[in-house]
């Protein structure tokens, strides 16, 4: 079944059609951003037991270059589905179609250019941001194998969102435990017995990406209805514009929290507090990583939201909006809630004590409240995009890391000390949450000049009023 014989959120669906569909994408897409997230401890788990420090550093240290290959992806798989998205809504089997066959031609062309580009630039990347030594031998043996199977990695980020939108979220979240499955499995094999070292760790994701880009397209290839072929895949110039510009909001998505990180952890090494960075890092550990839920919520929404769009289902359209915003609010709280109860507990989970474990935990005390309001961001981020606000979606990504977060951490620390550092977040995702409720309700503005038009036209002559009744809905 197609996502536009399920999916239809049209005035007269059922109440619990819709709850179902929506439970459905949204509950699947916080499990499958859960496990992905994982994909970037698994590797520092196991190297950190069975290898040395120096190679767990390593890997903390090519990540960054792992992680933009890995957003280029997602950008490109999220960006060109939801357009996809929209195509089915509106009926255009044929266009959606097209879109598919562009994005798989983008995701190898892109995927193929950052391999080579990152592979030349490898060494020098990794001296400017501090490795040496031995550091950065076994940071050049973990990232050349990554980076070799960078297609591999574009793929399994890019495909994903494919068969997500495709109704079939589910699916989706079955690949990804097996790639998870498939990568712990080989990183225990290679370095508990096999004794591979940092390399072991580097084949056993890559084999588990490429897992999951094998598991994708044998789907999209033997599908019922409208099954991928070669000659699908090709080369649009204006659809691949389309979704290059649309890709940028999903791209910085997954890429801008290494920004405000990176930002922060500058801000805790000037601060002058021995303990400022290893709280920090304790709060990326926790709040950081509880955030990806609310990415789950707003992620499950967008391929709903993207075909109302395209369906031109307003009132459709109002409902995922509306419970969207619902439902990562309440995780928020709770996340919130469940960070302030429980913070006592993690400097003993990470091996903190004395004066370090007490400024940690008021550095994530104070910090949780930023989970209030992350999730109306997150939101914001993926519902503008997947309607096509591209121009708002980029605002609500890109303002925090550019400007909100590098003025207020000029601001506050002044004022508050190390307390600055810490409320930062909180005060820029509560702006954003302002900035994102005037978008709301401007976009709202926009979604009503239709039933405006039907409610004119239905004080004239019911028979004369037909057939532009009819051009108007039709718009």
């Amino acid at each position: 079944m197609t996502m536009q014989q399920t999916t239809v959120i049209k005035p007269e669906t059922a109440e619990s059609e819709r709850r179902k569909q929506f439970r459905k994408y949204v509950s699947s897409s916080m499990i499958t951003m859960l496990l992905q997230g994982t994909y970037s401890v698994i590797d520092g788990l196991f190297v950190s037991n069975f290898v040395s420090s120096t190679a767990l550093s390593a890997i903390n240290v090519a990540w960054p270059i792992i992680a933009f290959i890995t957003a280029v992806g997602t950008g490109v798989g999220c960006g060109g589905a939801a357009i996809m998205s929209m195509k089915q809504g509106a009926g255009d089997q044929e266009g959606a179609k097209r879109v598919r066959g562009n994005i798989l031609y983008l995701l190898f062309v892109i995927g193929l250019f950052a391999t080579v580009f990152f592979m030349a630039l490898l060494t020098p990347l990794l001296k400017l941001m501090g490795a040496e030594g031995e550091l950065l031998h076994e940071a050049e043996i973990y990232a050349r194998v990554m980076i070799g199977g960078g297609l591999l990695q574009v793929f399994s980020c890019g495909l994903t969102p494919i068969l997500r939108n495709d109704n079939r979220a589910v699916t989706a979240m079955h690949i990804m435990i097996g790639g998870l499955t498939v990568n712990s499995s080989l990183d225990l094999f290679s370095l508990a017995v096999l004794h591979a070292g940092i390399a072991g760790a580097a084949v056993a994701s890559v084999t588990a990406q490429g897992f999951t880009t094998v598991c994708c397209l044998y789907i999209l290839r033997h599908k019922k209805e409208d099954p991928l072929t070669i000659k699908e895949i090709g080369f649009d110039r204006d659809i691949a514009k389309r979704i290059l510009f649309t890709a940028i909001s999903p791209f910085g998505i997954s890429l801008t929290p290494s920004f405000l990180i990176l930002e922060q952890n500058v801000a805790c090494l000037h601060s002058g507090d021995p303990f400022a960075v290893g709280s920090y890092a304790l709060i990326g550990s926790t709040v950081g990583s509880y955030r990806i839920l609310l990415i789950g919520v707003a992620e499950g929404m967008q391929p709903l939201a993207s075909f109302a769009h395209g369906a031109h289902d307003a009132d459709g359209l109002r409902w995922i909006r509306r419970h969207a915003i619902g439902t990562a609010y309440a995780i928020s709280l709770a996340l919130f809630f469940f960070t302030m109860l429980t913070a006592g507990v993690y400097p003993l989970m990470f091996g903190y004590g004395g004066e370090a474990a007490t400024q940690a935990i008021h550095a994530v005390q104070f910090t949780a409240a930023q989970l209030i309001f992350t999730g109306m961001v997150r939101v914001t981020n993926s519902f503008f995009y997947a309607v096509g606000k591209d121009i708002y979606s980029m605002i609500m990504i890109y303002l925090d890391p550019v400007l909100l977060t590098p003025l207020l951490l000029v601001i506050f620390p002044h004022f508050l000390g190390t307390d600055g550092i810490w409320i930062t977040p909180c005060v820029a995702q509560f702006i954003l949450n302002i900035i994102a409720v005037v978008m709301f309700v401007k976009h709202d503005r926009t979604l009503k000049i239709p039933e405006k038009s039907i409610k004119i036209l239905s004080k004239a002559d019911k028979e004369e009023s037909k057939p532009i009744l009819s051009s108007v809905v039709n718009s």
